[in-house]
């Protein structure tokens, strides 16, 4: 494999930011790690100082890591506590780190699971292209309930994973709607020489901010309170529903959750996952919602 190759130079730059993350450590480490390195192609005792420094700079422009070297010649990663952010360039960083950590490991690619994601992958590059290049795509589309496919143009805004699926925003120039299009119900996409602007106004994070999942982005927040067993709370103490949440009340029983959230669809569904252990509090609307759905459901275990 050629040393300049992108592929190997990606390689070089997770196994870099891999070897540094665990905490300060002196060049003499780093080379004595690389020349044992599945990652070292070309089996070389060390990195050239000139080379090592080239990869810190590209680590940095790539995936927004920032090695430094502290008072005792040792290097650390300075920002390693924004390593779990969601941005893209933290994103393509945990997969390539996953992906490299698998290759060098291959005993263990039984034993490590993941979740499988619905069909759809494939499209990606043709809509990142057309987000980057503002070219409207040309999709085929069948939604669930349609009987049968339907083709037209598409301006994409955005893209946006949930539960495992991708989603495409976008315009519509036919209908001026914007619209959701889950990728493993688009069969095609083309893009097409016809070029378009999205609004200078147009946020996509602020666009779902008051959301949970892909629906309700044109509906009113509301705040709505939960109360959930003491047990059950840990897992959205760890894994927080929504960006607004707040924990108000606390005991050794239970703890009451705040959102300011568009109660859409999928929050719902994600309350009800929790079962006997959570209330809904507030607002009304939301449990007389919920009562009404949880007695239908018990209707149909009356025999």
């Amino acid at each position: 494999m050629n040393k300049s190759s992108t592929s190997y130079l990606l390689r070089c730059y997770i196994w870099l930011v891999n070897t540094i993350a665990c905490g300060p450590v002196s060049r003499r480490d780093i080379d004595s790690k690389w020349a044992k390195s599945s990652v070292n192609d070309y089996k070389t005792d060390s990195i050239p100082e000139c080379t090592f420094h080239r990869w810190r700079n590209n680590v940095q422009l790539l995936f927004d890591v920032t090695i430094r070297c502290n008072s005792h010649g040792e290097y650390y990663i300075d920002n390693a506590s924004d390593i779990r952010r969601t941005d893209l360039s933290t994103h393509l960083l945990q997969m390539f780190a996953v992906n490299q950590l698998l290759q060098e490991s291959r005993e263990l690619q039984r034993q490590i699971l993941f979740e499988p994601v619905p069909a759809g992958e494939h499209l990606l590059p043709v809509i990142i292209e057309a987000l980057r290049d503002r070219r409207v795509l040309r999709i085929t589309h069948q939604g669930f309930h349609k009987t049968k496919p339907s083709t037209f143009p598409v301006r994409p805004y955005c893209l946006k994973m949930f539960r495992q699926r991708w989603y495409m925003l976008a315009l519509s120039p036919e209908t001026c709607n914007i619209r959701i299009y889950a990728l493993d119900r688009i069969q095609a996409a083309e893009p097409t020489a016809k070029t378009y602007t999205i609004p200078p106004d147009f946020d996509a994070e602020a666009y779902f901010l008051n959301t949970y999942g892909v629906n309700g982005m044109d509906e009113t927040p509301e705040q709505v309170e939960i109360r959930i067993e003491a047990y059950q709370a840990n897992y959205l103490r760890t894994l927080p529903l929504h960006p607004s949440q707040q924990e108000i009340e606390r005991n050794d029983d239970c703890s009451v959750f705040r959102y300011r959230i568009v109660p859409s669809y999928e929050f719902v569904q994600e309350l009800r996952k929790y079962g006997s252990a959570l209330e809904v509090l507030k607002p009304q609307r939301l449990r007389n919602q919920l009562r009404k759905d949880l007695s239908h459901q018990l209707s149909l275990y009356q025999n």
